[in-house]
């Protein structure tokens, strides 16, 4: 008896731990959306449950309060009034909006690097959890009058009050702006490397979904031109979405061409006839990477950002194709 009394208890302990557990993370399971970089950085259920590994959503929820904890604790957090100076839809499906906020120099100054984001959530509302946005304006190292920054926002049946509070003149509440970015400072290549594969050197951008939005920012900031100045490096976008309807700022690709160097792959994954997702497209006669791009997998540099299936799969077939992993910048 007292053995079946002492296995209940520890049963009952367990039990309680992983009740604290999910309490402590709801917004984190494995089925939800993680709105984070824009980023966005989410679990998707599509056709089939992305499964990912025990071992990376504990890495990745440590990541996440582990910044949380330094600026953005709920009761502690900074929260500034911003106001919606302009919202329209994204693209022609409807499924993202773009919104711009007017936000003080303080918060202008703070955002120094493609990649950085901030935390939105609606105004008079402590009770709504918010939300990770990547800002997708270029920074403006401190060379422009400029007073906003614009956001790309997924809509989610998860984020009911999105709708309603994504309109022109609403005031929402956003935190400082967080993170590190990407590092471009190390897209500068060695001269012997410059000197042996200048024609070869690559930087690769790949963006799934709302994952473009911070890439667009690095593409506009400017510094991918000077390091095509520098070491003659090609640019190559691989944009990942469901349909043409779903792309967002469509009316830009031209000038990303003529103006940064960046040289469009559009990658359709609900359209018939198409590859379906960029590490396929990578691998393909059409993608960079193949059997016979060892020379340029070795000067190639990539800069990823989506969901988790889509950051892991590529990462694995760049190193694969022999490109360093530490060439393959991520923002978390």
């Amino acid at each position: 008896m007292k053995q079946d009394g002492l296995h209940f208890i520890l049963l009952l302990v367990c039990a309680l731990v992983a009740d604290s557990r999910a309490f402590l993370i709801p917004q984190h399971t494995k089925r939800e959306t993680i709105k984070i970089f824009g980023t966005h950085r989410y679990f998707l259920q599509y056709h089939h449950d992305v499964q990912l590994s025990a071992a990376r959503d504990e890495d990745q929820q440590a990541a996440i309060f582990s910044t949380e904890k330094k600026s953005s604790d709920k009761n502690k957090q900074t929260w500034k009034d911003a106001e919606i100076v302009s919202s329209r839809p994204a693209c022609p499906s409807g499924k993202s909006t773009l919104i711009e906020i007017q936000v003080d120099q303080e918060t202008l100054q703070e955002y120094t690097t493609p990649g950085q984001f901030v935390q939105l959530r609606p105004n008079d509302d402590d009770t709504t959890d918010p939300i990770f946005l990547a800002i997708c304006s270029a920074p403006t190292f401190g060379k422009t009058d400029k007073s906003t920054l614009q956001f790309l926002i997924k809509l989610s049946p998860r984020l009911p009050w999105l709708p309603e509070t994504l309109v022109k003149g609403t005031t929402v509440k956003i935190s400082p702006v967080m993170g590190t970015g990407f590092s471009l400072s190390q897209l500068s290549l060695s001269k012997a490397d410059a000197n042996a594969n200048a024609e070869a050197s690559t930087v690769i951008l790949a963006a799934a979904g709302s994952g473009i939005a911070p890439l667009k920012a690095v593409i506009e900031s400017g510094l991918l031109v000077q390091r095509q100045q520098q070491s003659h490096l090609q640019t190559i976008l691989y944009y990942g979405e469901w349909t043409e309807e779903d792309l967002c700022f469509t009316d830009l690709f031209d000038g990303w061409k003529d103006d940064h160097g960046v040289d469009m792959k559009r990658v359709l994954s609900r359209v018939p006839d198409t590859q379906g997702y960029i590490q396929k497209v990578l691998l393909s006669n059409d993608g960079l990477v193949n059997d016979n791009a060892g020379d340029v997998a070795k000067s190639t540099w990539a800069i990823l950002c989506g969901m988790d299936d889509m950051v892991e799969s590529c990462t694995q077939v760049l190193t694969d194709a022999g490109v360093d992993k530490d060439r393959i910048l991520l923002n978390l």
